[in-house]
């Protein structure tokens, strides 16, 4: 069996949706930004990583299918590397 490591996290920046400084920056070009960052912080290849998990509140817009795919393409990492999108809406009240 082979084991999961988390080898390094970013996120991208918030703000006031419609006001706000990235509110015309499509949602893979902020993604691929933090992934391209939190592989260069790791210091490893990026064809070495084997899977992208990326979580968002809310999965609209250009790559609404799945953004960690569109993502990890901009941020350069090779067609091999799998992207999963995780979409976590708050529970009830």
């Amino acid at each position: 069996m082979r084991d999961a490591v988390i080898v390094s996290t970013a996120r991208t920046p918030i703000g006031k949706a419609y006001r706000g400084a990235f509110n015309a920056t499509p949602s893979p070009t902020l993604g691929g930004h933090a992934i391209k960052h939190a592989v260069e912080r790791a210091g490893i290849d990026p064809a070495e990583v084997d899977d992208v998990v990326m979580g968002a509140g809310i999965q609209m817009g250009t790559a609404f299918q799945n953004p960690a795919r569109a993502s990890l393409l901009r941020a350069g990492l090779p067609v091999t590397v799998a992207g999963q999108s995780v979409d976590r809406a708050a529970g009830p009240a």
